[in-house]
This record gives C-alpha cells, structure tokens and sequence, in this order.
C-alpha cells in the first residue's frame, strides 16, 4: 500500500463521480418488495435504512431544510431538546400545491424519523396531560386512511359533489374489481379515530371540530356531543354538507368561536390550514401561547402548513402512526374495531327486546326530555306518587321504525316532510324527504338522506340541545312546541 502511495501520479486523469440525491420514494423502489408493503411491514426508519444499504455509492438522504420553528414547532420550555431532533425525511415530492388557489404549501410529504418522533410524542403527551381544554381541528388527512379521498385538493371540474362522486367511484371500483376506492358512506374508522374516541372518555378532548362529513369519530365511538361538524354531515339531515359558496350554520360557527376563545391546547389533524376562517381555532391559541397564555397549536401531518413556525409543536408522519403511539404515552384503553362484517352500534340499539317485538322495535324511543319540535327541556320535578307511576308531561317519544313519518326541524331544509325508508348495512335509518330544489323555489323532489345511529343515543341521554329529525306531531297534540313545527312544515 505504501509503495503504491508513493507511486501516485496526481496528472493521471481519475474516473469522474456523480453525487446522486434521491428522495425515500426512491430509495424504496429498490426493494424486492413494492413501497407499499415495505411501510407497512417496517418502520419508515428502519425501510430507510435498509434501502440505503442496497442504494448506489454517493446517494444523498434529502431531508427538510427549513428553520427549526418550520420543522418541529417553537418548542416553548424545551427548546434545548428540540436542538437535537433530526430534521424531516422528505418521503414524496411534489411541485404542486396541496391547495391550489389557496395559501398553500406543497404536496410534498415528511416524516420525522422513529426516535425523533417518539421525543415529540413524549412533549405531545406532556401538553395533553397539562391542557384543561385541549380541542381538536380535523381536516380530510383524518379520513384519507378509511379510503376517503381528499376532495379538497382535487379539481372541481372532476368532483362536484364529494357525497355523489364519493358514490359513484366506490361503485366504479365494486365493478372493476379494484375495491380501491370507499364511499365515504361506506368507510369505517381508523386508529386515529379510536384513539380521539379513547382521548375524550380519558378526559383529555373537549371537542373535535370535524372538517369532514363521514361520521367516522361517531363510528370510533365519540359521542355526537363532543362534534363540531362545521361543514356539514352525511348522517344528519338538519346539517347537509355546506358547499365552498355556502354559509356555515350559525349555532356551529358561535361554537367554534367558543373552542377558539377557550381552548388552552389545539391538536390540528391532517389540515392544510390555508386561511379558512375556521382556522382561527388554531392560529389564535398558537398567537396566545407565544405571549404565555396557552399551550398553543400542535399540527401533525405529512404536508407542511404555513401555521408550521407559529406552533408549540410540529409532528411530521401519518396520523394512525402518530396517535398510536400518544395512546401508549398515555397509557388510554383503545377500543378494537368490531368483528369483521360487524358495525357501530350505541348502547341504546343494544338493548335486550322481547323475543315478539319487531325487528325494528329497537328504533322507537320514549321518554325522551325533548319537545315535538326536537328541543331539548328541562326535567321538571314528577307531581306525587310513587316513583315510575306516571310519566312526567315532558316525555315524549322518537319513532325511527320503518315507514314513520318525520319533519326536518332546522337547518336548510327545515320543514321538509319525509319519512324512514329502511336501514343501511349499518343500521343507519335511510330517511326520504321531499326538498326544494332550489332556494325560493316550489318544486320538491325526493332526495335520500341518512341519520347515524349516534343520533339516537344522543337522544336518549339528552345530550344535544335539538335533534336532527322529530316525528309528525299527533292532531290532537296542541303544545306549542306542535304548533311551532307545524308552522315550520307548513312554510317549507
């Protein structure tokens, strides 16, 4: 070796070198196996890492390079921690937009690394547990592992309607045989939803302001109370899904202003906060914990936001990898999924039946603290007599069997007429009404609309201030709550 040291001509010409930099995408097409599986058999670190051993000589890792406010959030009290994090792993690029025509970034994708991402969690966790009003914003990111695609970044020209698109892909994909494409009708919960189900019986979600239309958190067992479904929903027909040029429903938007003013701790899921109004809900309590007044704004997803510098804390990586490992953090109890073929159920669905009742019978409520016009009264005190001798005047009653007639008490289509018309393979009640077509118009259609079985066990424990749907009240009722929904039906 020394003599061939000795030896060296420095004018002799070299063989050139080329420095190659390629992103994780590309690392994993060097796998015997296709990307897909590799991520889902292994950690991203640990795919990583065997796809460098097998990568070229002088292949460089492209990671993000931004300030460290952009990459892990403003740290406040754990800075000097925060100085030993790694920086994201650029896993998919992307030129585009996540929202085009909007304060966007782009669709490129990170992720943090195995061990920096189990330090963020550790400091995810310690704010959870300090938070006395943590609240949770949600955008389409919480959905897209249900199968749900991301309507929002996709042009309008090829969805108009996500309900109907949604429809007519996922039968599209029934009949190609390609099964890769769910309804958002059709879609069940994810990890991340069960583990925001298990934070709120933990105590530690005041509110989930759902962005989506899917139903998923009620499926994962997060009572209709808890929601904020600002946009819209695909299982209450007093809330349709609010197109971009619509207008949010008054009592919705009041609630999240509250979330916005009192929320010490705000958990900002798969959005792309691109200047929404109701992005306020995070941007205020980031604004707050900068002066010390809150815990602030902690964003998780895989696409950077332009809220990334002013959070607490930024957490790059797919929501069911990230919210698992909060709920060991926290030691929560996770609900399994139900068997296979099997679905949510509420308790009051649940219930034991004579052996003679319907098969419906389940779906008639009584005794419910509700007026004919679905709003929630108090209880007065029962007039003398033993316990359970009469029913109090307050009680009435939710027929939600087949064939039962229903009126729309609020909303768009308040007053709208229709009836149940069967159950969907969930147990969902597909309810029928007849609806303008169009604002100031006369002409009505028939137009389906279904109603989560959620709805029933928020009933039955007088837990929302109106219901979604109430019955056809009897002739001879003459409250004035009958009167108010007959004047509501009769002007519709």
């Amino acid at each position: 070796m020394l003599a061939a040291i000795s030896s060296f001509d420095s004018t002799t010409r070299l063989k050139p070198t080329t420095t190659v930099v390629k992103d994780v995408s590309d690392f994993l097409q060097l796998q015997d196996d296709p990307p897909t599986a590799v991520i889902e058999e292994r950690t991203m670190k640990a795919a990583l890492e065997a796809a460098i051993e097998r990568a070229p000589g002088n292949t460089v890792v492209r990671m993000m390079t931004s300030s460290l406010d952009e990459m892990h959030g403003r740290c406040f009290g754990f800075e000097e921690e925060r100085s030993t994090w790694h920086a994201p792993l650029l896993i998919k690029h992307s030129a585009a937009e996540a929202r085009p025509g909007y304060n966007s970034m782009s669709k490129s994708e990170y992720e943090d690394d195995a061990t920096t991402l189990d330090a963020k969690v550790k400091q995810l966790a310690r704010l959870v547990r300090k938070a006395s009003r943590p609240v949770v914003f949600a955008g389409a990111g919480l959905s897209t592992a249900a199968g749900i695609s991301d309507y929002a970044s996709q042009p309008a020209a090829q969805l108009k309607d996500g309900v109907k698109e949604g429809l007519t892909a996922a039968l599209g994909a029934k009949q190609a045989g390609t099964g890769s494409f769910r309804s958002p009708l059709c879609a069940q919960p994810t990890v991340a939803h069960r583990v925001l189900a298990s934070l709120h019986r933990a105590g530690h979600l005041h509110r989930l302001i759902q962005q989506n239309h899917d139903g998923l958190p009620q499926k994962a067992g997060l009572p209709q109370q808890a929601l904020n479904e600002i946009h819209g929903a695909c299982h209450a027909p007093d809330n349709p899904v609010v197109p971009m040029s619509g207008a949010l429903r008054d009592d919705l938007f009041a609630d999240l202003l509250d979330c916005e003013r009192t929320a010490d701790l705000v958990l900002a899921l798969g959005t792309s906060l691109c200047g929404m109004n109701a992005d306020r809900v995070v941007s205020t309590p980031a604004a707050k914990a900068a002066r010390g007044q809150a815990f602030g704004a902690v964003i998780i997803g895989l696409q950077r936001t332009v809220l990334d510098d002013t959070a607490t804390l930024r957490l790059f990586g797919s929501l069911d990898d990230v919210l698992a490992r909060l709920a060991r953090e926290l030691s929560l109890a996770v609900e399994a999924p139900p068997p296979e073929g099997t679905y949510f159920r509420p308790p009051v669905l649940r219930r034991a039946m004579p052996a003679d009742s319907a098969e419906d019978a389940c779906y008639l409520l009584k005794g419910l603290q509700y007026d004919a016009a679905g709003a929630r009264i108090a209880a007065p005190t029962p007039r003398g007599g033993p316990a359970g001798d009469q029913q109090p005047s307050w009680c009435g009653q939710l027929d939600l069997r087949e064939g039962a007639r229903l009126i729309i008490p609020s909303g768009m289509h308040a007053g709208a007429m229709g009836e149940v018309d069967g159950f969907d393979r969930e147990g969902n009640p597909r309810c029928r009404f007849r609806v303008l077509l169009k604002k100031g118009g006369t002409f009505k259609a028939s137009h389906p609309m279904l109603l989560g079985t959620w709805w029933l066990q928020a009933a039955a424990d007088s837990a929302v201030p109106l219901l979604p749907v109430v019955n056809e009240p009897d002739p001879a009722d003459d409250s004035e709550a009958a009167r108010r929904i007959r004047a509501i039906r009769d002007a519709y």
